[in-house]
């Protein structure tokens, strides 16, 4: 019996700097998980079936969304950055091995204004185009994203923020929304799922505390 297997291994890379200088303490990088729609988006794209006659989704990797729950998240939130609870609630309980997560459990705006209700943000940031391809036969490729000194703090309202989560979103997905469009203040776990941005791979980390003097380079490889 002869048998293939196919995987798809990725690796995140966060690098954090201080007016250019690179801050140890702050970096990060390990293994991201490629969830359940991630997989489901990956065999419409090189099946037959749908890529060739009848795509069902013609959408690629546009976006990196940040968040900050998962259950690597260990900073007491409410009590420490009680607006930004506020703001951004819900529990910090994402198992980065959970392939059913569909959204980022506490996503944050990288740029827009700060509240409830009608308040209204940019929820990710364009990753590099054209990715990098390298490797043998060309089987990996590199996303990029640089968030700068002033994405996340929404004009100084949240003077630092504890990044812990990263997410992958799809051209398909809107990005531009009001808190009330991504989060339910009301019941909890406090998501709105008819338009919170559905992601392709999670990756959960140790928090890093991001201010106004901090940059964030995100690489995310995906190898075949």
């Amino acid at each position: 019996m002869f048998r293939d297997l196919v995987q798809v291994e990725s690796n995140v890379f966060i690098t954090a700097r201080e007016r250019g200088k690179r801050v140890p303490n702050l970096c990060r990088d390990g293994h991201n998980i490629w969830v359940n729609q991630g997989r489901a988006y990956l065999s419409h794209v090189i099946s037959p079936a749908y890529g060739l006659s009848a795509p069902v989704d013609n959408s690629f990797i546009k976006y990196i969304g940040m968040g900050i729950g998962g259950n690597r998240q260990t900073t007491p939130i409410g009590t420490y950055y009680p607006t930004l609870a506020a703001h951004y609630p819900g529990q910090s309980t994402y198992d980065k091995a959970d392939l059913t997560i569909k959204y980022l459990e506490r996503p944050v705006k990288v740029s827009g204004t700060a509240g409830v209700g009608s308040a209204s943000g940019v929820w990710g940031t364009l990753v590099d185009a054209p990715p990098a391809f390298s490797g043998v036969a060309l089987s990996t490729t590199e996303f990029l994203v640089v968030f700068s000194e002033a994405d996340f703090h929404l004009g100084g309202a949240y003077p630092s923020v504890p990044i812990s989560e990263a997410g992958l979103i799809l051209s398909s997905q809107q990005i531009s929304h009001t808190s009330d469009s991504v989060y339910d203040y009301v019941t909890p776990p406090y998501i709105n799922d008819s338009s919170r941005q559905r992601i392709v791979g999670y990756h959960g980390f140790a928090p890093i505390t991001k201010t106004s003097s901090i940059t964030l380079e995100i690489r995310w490889k995906i190898q075949f």
